[in-house]
């Protein structure tokens, strides 16, 4: 499911309004860029706001539905076990050597170790992956590959540790396509359930979706030599625990070809954000309701080329350059938001 008309005609308009807008120096805490490409200049903290400038993102319409307690598999088909250098699995997943491939819908139940193999989700329709304990490790791709799906779930089953990591180099058969991240989505990709998840990137990035990322709950853990984690279209984070230690990036969203996209809501949660470049990173826009932010830069905290909206929740941030860019923000009366130990507000 796509989740792509977002942002209305009142954002177009703001975000036309901020392009007329010059700016003007105050602190060294928030920025302004106007040219994304160039510099950016400071700007003052009574910089007028304009409410109707946030990403408008969700109105509770972009979730993905699932219910978290039917999770279980529809069949003995759909259990896939891990042994070591090899795997077992039913009529709906066609294993060769160390790769299970699912082809047909349905939730399925993963579990057991794969010392060096990989795990591929290749069908229309929508798949749920439970993850009950598993250990994935790829040294040539990514170890979790959703290659095509209509939508896909995964579910860190109750009590459970799941690890994925790969290697240092992928074997890439065309590198603008094939998989950049321990774990690679092409389609829409939700996270959610209670038990944890460890991500090891060796390679480039963490967790990638290239079409829309939502996480609903979970402890995540991801350590990336790139990026951590990233939504093309989106990321939404509504809850869960979540630790990033990046060498790029934090968590960021990257679609530059639509207004309506390219943005990051964090609505709940906990996230803990080191990186050496940007905290959090996003094209057309930040939004924080609620949740609790800490973020360790050598980079600027927040970057967005559009607004960033901190409406409520608590962010801290450590940084060795700007604390927020931005081409316009809005702080609400309920949020809290530090740099370097200097509150922020409006």
């Amino acid at each position: 499911m796509k989740h792509k008309n977002i942002l209305t005609s009142i954002t177009a308009i703001a975000l036309l309004s901020i392009c007329l807008t010059g700016c003007q120096a105050n602190t060294d805490a928030e920025t302004s860029s106007n040219d994304t490409s160039t510099n950016t200049t400071t700007i003052s903290n009574d910089t007028s706001t304009n409410n109707n400038s946030s990403v408008d993102s969700t109105d509770n319409n972009s979730s993905v539905d699932y219910t978290e307690n039917n999770s279980s598999v529809d069949s003995t088909d759909n259990v896939i076990t891990l042994n070591g250098s090899s795997i077992s699995a039913g009529t709906n997943v066609n294993v060769d050597g160390s790769t299970a491939t699912i082809v047909t819908a349905g939730t399925y139940e993963i579990k057991g170790t794969l010392d060096d193999g990989q795990i591929i989700v290749d069908t229309a329709d929508e798949v749920t992956l439970v993850l009950n304990n598993t250990n994935i490790t790829c040294s040539t791709s990514s170890p979790l590959y959703i290659k095509e799906a209509e939508n896909v779930t995964i579910t860190l089953a109750e009590g459970s540790t799941n690890t994925i990591t790969d290697g240092t180099a992928y074997d890439l058969i065309d590198p603008a396509t094939d998989p950049d991240a321990a774990l690679f989505s092409k389609s829409d990709m939700t996270i959610n359930g209670t038990g944890s998840l460890i991500v090891n990137a060796n390679y480039n990035d963490g967790i990638t979706s290239k079409d829309t990322l939502l996480i609903e709950s979970g402890n995540i853990s991801v350590t990336s030599t790139n990026h951590g984690i990233e939504g093309k279209d989106y990321l939404m984070v509504n809850g869960g625990s979540i630790t990033v230690n990046a060498g790029g990036d934090g968590i960021k969203a990257t679609n530059d070809m639509e207004l309506s996209l390219g943005y990051i809501e964090i609505n709940n949660g906990t996230l803990n954000i080191t990186a050496t470049d940007e905290g959090i990173s996003a094209i057309s826009g930040v939004k924080i309701t609620d949740g609790s932010i800490s973020i360790a830069t050598l980079n600027n905290g927040i970057k967005s080329d559009g607004t960033i909206d901190i409406l409520g929740g608590t962010v801290e941030i450590q940084t060795d350059d700007d604390g927020l860019v931005f081409t316009e923000k809005t702080i609400g009366d309920t949020a809290v938001v530090n740099v370097n130990g200097v509150a922020i507000s409006e």
